[in-house]
């Protein structure tokens, strides 16, 4: 039987990271993840995480959480007299509405205290279309947000300028925090949004133009081209937005688990153990498989040093049981 999973913040950041990196038709339906899918995000997650050691079986069951408190969330906060606080990720009310929400729902009652940071990007991969293709890999081997089709607007961007110079210097600060590879897929996106806009749209019939038909007037046709170039300077945008979005919280998840990393490292837990004299030889050498759970590294190094012997005594006899 396998052990309980410990779903840690960045283990819960990285998996949604991952699902919307695999977010595309090749692998998801309306209807849930395809089997091959399930096989890439749990490849994905192994690979990113290997310290936490989760099972297809776990990492599905705790997707299938997070959708649960993200509708749970969401139901709550149509209630009159409900906000968001954005900036703690936590729902605010009144105690005398707690009290009518918990009564409706009493699983509801831990998030009367508890954030929950994920909303707004749960909210992009549940509530959004499902994009068609596959996700491409840049040459780090990091999935690239598969690119979207302009007839599909993402949700949660606030829609820019639709002047073209403005437009590029809007974007290009964010561009410079991703460095020469998001420039070359900032590039990459516009290409293809371009080549996308100037196909036609399906269904369209274009009606040839009869020899009696006088030709339109070129100034008739200007205005034409005019608002055509402004909706394909909004749409490329957008586009470019939520992919530059993307990437920055992928950077930023990346960075804040490799501190994690550094800060929780089992090399510091071995030199907090050394200067705990009062420890057994065995409970030392056994104090090892305790360090390789980082959940475990993180407990041990967060602890007061007086609590820690009392901690790692506790664990490693768990082991020996």
């Amino acid at each position: 039987m396998a052990n309980r999973a410990r779903w840690v913040m960045k283990y819960e950041k990285g998996l949604v990271d991952i699902l919307h990196e695999n977010n595309n038709s090749h692998y998801r339906t309306p209807h849930g993840w395809k089997t091959e899918g399930w096989r890439k995000i749990v490849r994905d997650f192994n690979h990113r995480h290997p310290d936490a050691g989760f099972t297809k079986v776990q990492i599905q069951e705790h997707e299938t959480q997070l959708k649960k408190d993200y509708k749970l969330i969401k139901s709550i906060l149509q209630r009159d007299g409900v906000s968001w606080d954005q900036s703690a990720s936590m729902i605010r009310t009144t105690d005398e509405i707690w009290d009518e929400i918990i009564d409706v729902s009493p699983k509801a009652r831990k998030y009367q205290s508890k954030s929950f940071p994920l909303l707004q990007t749960l909210e992009i991969f549940l509530e959004r279309d499902i994009p068609e293709g596959v996700g491409n890999i840049d040459e780090e081997g990091n999935d690239i947000i598969p690119l979207l089709s302009m007839s599909r607007r993402p949700s949660g961007i606030v829609p820019g300028s639709t002047d073209e110079g403005e437009n590029n210097i809007s974007t290009l600060p964010r561009t410079l925090e991703l460095g020469s590879q998001g420039l070359d897929d900032l590039d990459l996106l516009q290409n293809h949004t371009e080549e996308v806009l100037e196909r036609p749209q399906p269904g369209a019939d274009p009606k040839p133009q009869r020899a009696e038909e006088p030709a339109q007037s070129s100034s008739c046709i200007e205005p034409q081209k005019d608002k055509r170039k402004k909706r394909k300077a909004a749409d490329i945008q957008q586009t470019m937005e939520a992919y530059l979005d993307f990437r920055m919280r992928q950077a930023r998840t990346k960075e804040q688990t490799k501190k994690d990393g550094e800060q929780f490292s089992i090399s510091r837990c071995i030199k907090a153990l050394h200067a705990m004299t009062e420890l057994s030889d065995q409970i030392r050498v056994l104090a090892a498989d305790v360090f390789k759970d980082a959940v475990n590294r993180e407990i041990f190094l967060s602890y007061e040093p007086r609590l820690r012997a009392l901690w790692l005594k506790r664990e490693v006899n768990r082991l020996l049981c």
